[in-house]
């Protein structure tokens, strides 16, 4: 196992590293921004900027964005991070799908190996890249803070950066478990990934309209992200027992799901 983790660890490190250090300078950028926005008293033109289909759909929660506070948080939930965490760790969990293809599965079978430890090995990776974003990302809004000296503004308390790096975590393991599942089905890792990776920004797409088109909610219950409400994390008055309930039980079961089509597939 530890051979196998340190050979997938090798193979992906510059995507792993990329990923890692656009996370952590993601941080420190919003936190710069959100300062020099806060000494310029700038946040009531900000609130005008606003689409008029997000301040009808959030509702009140929208002025949030509008606030020092709300645009910290924003880091934690904007578009780019969401998904970027999402394929890092789906980019991991679909690499048995590679090993398939090019017949190392062969070599790496001829032993005494369970054919589920390549599984188990690929989950291992992509919890440990999950860890390390949600850890790096944490460290850039404390960096930040410091760097731009913003401590003394209205920062989300740690116990709501927690909370929101706590959901961020979970939809990217929902999504990661999703990867390992279409690896199981697939023979190539160009399909299985961007099977993936299409499907995450489709749920991400399909969440965010849901905000202003009445259709979209009718399916958004469909989406992981959609058990992410950050702006109600922000506000103090989301579900989080049950939201975090549904995603880890939802990576959960693609996971077993995965296990038990990989068992008993052709490899």
């Amino acid at each position: 196992m530890i051979v196998m983790l340190r050979r997938s660890a090798a193979q992906a490190r510059y995507v792993l590293l990329g990923a890692l250090a656009l996370l952590f300078g993601f941080q420190l950028v919003i936190v710069g921004q959100a300062a020099e926005i806060e000494r310029t008293n700038s946040f009531s033109r900000v609130a005008e900027l606003l689409p008029s289909f997000l301040q009808q759909g959030l509702g009140s929660q929208a002025m949030l964005l509008a606030t020092f506070k709300g645009t910290v948080a924003f880091g934690y939930f904007h578009p780019v991070v969401c998904v970027l965490v999402a394929m890092m760790a789906m980019y991991v969990t679909t690499e048995p799908a590679h090993e398939i293809e090019v017949g190392l599965v062969d070599l790496e079978l001829a032993r005494s190996v369970p054919r589920h430890r390549l599984l188990t090995r690929s989950i291992v990776l992509a919890g440990g890249s999950i860890i390390a974003a949600v850890a790096l990302m944490a460290l850039g809004t404390a960096a930040g803070a410091r760097i731009f000296d913003a401590a003394g503004f209205d920062l989300p308390s740690f116990g709501t950066r927690m909370r929101l790096l706590a959901h961020l975590a979970a939809v990217s393991a929902c999504f990661a478990a999703f990867g390992l599942l279409v690896t199981a089905f697939s023979r190539r890792w160009m399909t299985a990934f961007t099977t993936a990776a299409l499907t995450a920004v489709v749920m991400y797409l399909i969440d965010f309209l849901a905000i202003g088109w009445r259709p979209m909610k009718l399916i958004v219950w469909m989406s992981p992200f959609h058990y992410y409400p950050a702006l109600a994390i922000v506000a103090g008055d989301a579900p989080t027992a049950r939201d975090l309930t549904v995603l880890v039980s939802t990576a959960a079961a693609f996971t077993l799901w995965a296990y038990l089509q990989f068992q008993r597939r052709d490899l």
